[in-house]
């Protein structure tokens, strides 16, 4: 990093409002650095660095003293799934590279509405339904730790960016732990919202299926707590092209001194991660040293909310994009999802419907939990962060790896918001937890994961 990637999301913006330095000057920091360290990371695949510095000169141009928007001149990057108009929506398919969307998907037209400066688009798996990031389009994006471990999925390519400071704020997208896992796997933080806390619609394509849209959610990734928040804020305004969208604030409780805390480590009761239960352990033991009160306690019924998960998306996935996944992938996306799926079973009508009653039931469970605390801890993944490829490379580790994600994907299940915070660095990787809270609670979530982020001092790259 130079000084200036090295700033924070919330110190660029103080700095620009303050005149200390331009949208230009900041702008072209971070282009520079992009070209001197993306080639190593393969992280952003798409960039257009003279919109990129024009908007900047616009931005100089129209300064004032005040009312600028939060973002006002902060560098940020965009997933290749969501659009971005003039920018393909490729999703990592090469089938894909000529749908050029004409205009910008909420989430991405709020960041913008808010002064973000757009420099480039990060990479994912295909179809971004894999816990890595490479595909035939762009290859394989490198993780800034370690060359040989995954950055993570599917949003590795955000997490890698902003891990190294190739922008402030990165944007990221979560059906099953992929804004979480990259934020643990490169050691910065995140939150995945409220269900329809961001609203989301890509109008280049078609409408998505009722329970991807149901777990599914946009989100920030950033270097520090405040600027996950800075991000979620904007990009969690309005849309009318969302009817979910929701404008809940949560229980609006003021922030606490002490909070308290439910946590686990084995939640499936299988066992995890030497390292991953002495990172978990680690954040317990600092936030009882900072004076919250920590409660052990099992999660309500959290092997049949994951199972819920992969039994209704993977019977979703089948009917509704089992022909494109096989005619527009590759063999080794086929494969893999095929794979995958053989850990959960294909439901029929009646099995869909049971489905869903169990997650109200369970949804309701975990609701009634935090009528007695404020959030609940829990590892981020049952393992450490795998190597590269591995479930296309090591086919026969795909049943580990989905019973690690397990961590991740009960609370896409449940929709509830879900902060993420590296707590500490285990044979030379970074490790996180993730502060779950009930449904709307984000607040609640960033307050309680960025006084664990005070207590812990992890060291960024």
């Amino acid at each position: 990093m130079n000084e200036i990637t090295a700033w924070s999301a919330v110190e660029t913006a103080q700095k620009i409002r303050e005149r200390e330095v331009s949208c230009t000057e900041v702008t072209k920091a971070h282009l520079d650095f992009v070209e001197l360290a993306n080639p190593v990371l393969n992280a952003i695949v798409e960039s257009d660095p003279k919109q990129a510095l024009a908007t900047a000169a616009e931005y100089d141009n129209n300064w004032k003293a005040e009312g600028l928007p939060p973002l006002y001149g902060v560098p940020v990057t965009t997933k290749i799934n969501v659009d971005q108009a003039g920018s393909a929506t490729s999703n990592g398919l090469p089938a894909l590279t000529e749908n050029i969307a004409t205009e910008d998907s909420p989430v991405v037209a709020n960041l913008k509405q808010d002064g973000a400066i757009i420099i480039g688009r990060t990479n994912t798996p295909e179809f971004s339904l894999r816990w890595f990031t490479s595909n035939p389009l762009h290859g394989l994006t490198h993780n800034p730790w370690h060359p040989d471990i995954t950055p993570g999925g599917s949003s590795g390519g955000a997490a890698a960016a902003v891990a190294v400071g190739m922008g402030c704020i990165a944007h990221g997208n979560d059906l099953g732990g992929s804004l979480r896992y990259p934020a643990t796997c490169c050691g910065v933080a995140t939150i995945r919202p409220s269900m329809g806390r961001i609203a989301t619609h890509n109008p280049s394509h078609p409408e998505r299926p009722p329970f991807t849209h149901a777990m599914s959610v946009q989100g920030p990734i950033a270097r520090t707590i405040a600027d996950v928040r800075l991000g979620l804020n904007s990009m969690a305004k309005r849309s009318s092209l969302d009817p979910l969208w929701t404008n809940s604030q949560g229980n609006n409780e003021e922030k606490k001194r002490r909070w308290k805390i439910g946590w686990f480590i084995d939640a499936f009761d299988d066992g995890v991660d030497a390292d991953v239960m002495a990172a978990t352990a680690s954040a317990v033991s600092a936030l009882k040293e900072a004076g919250h009160k920590l409660i052990e306690m099992p999660p309500p019924r959290a092997l049949d909310a994951a199972t819920i998960w992969g039994d209704m998306l993977f019977t979703e996935t089948r009917i509704m994009a089992g022909e494109s996944i096989q005619t527009m992938g590759s063999p080794e996306i086929a494969g893999v999802f095929e794979a995958y799926g053989t850990f959960y079973d294909e439901l029929n009508t009646k099995g869909l419907l049971q489905a869903m009653q169990q997650r109200m039931e369970i949804q309701r469970l975990w609701s009634q939990m935090f009528d007695d605390i404020d959030v609940f801890l829990l590892p981020v993944s049952g393992q450490k962060p795998f190597l590269n490829d591995q479930d296309v490379k090591s086919p026969e580790t795909i049943p580990d790896i989905m019973r690690a994600q397990r961590f991740l994907y009960l609370v896409n299940v449940l929709g509830l918001p879900a902060a993420t915070v590296p707590v500490g660095v285990y044979d030379g990787m970074p490790l996180g937890v993730q502060l779950i809270g009930a449904m709307h609670d984000d607040a609640v979530c960033l307050d309680v994961a960025e006084a664990l982020e005070r207590a812990v001092k992890f060291e960024k790259l």
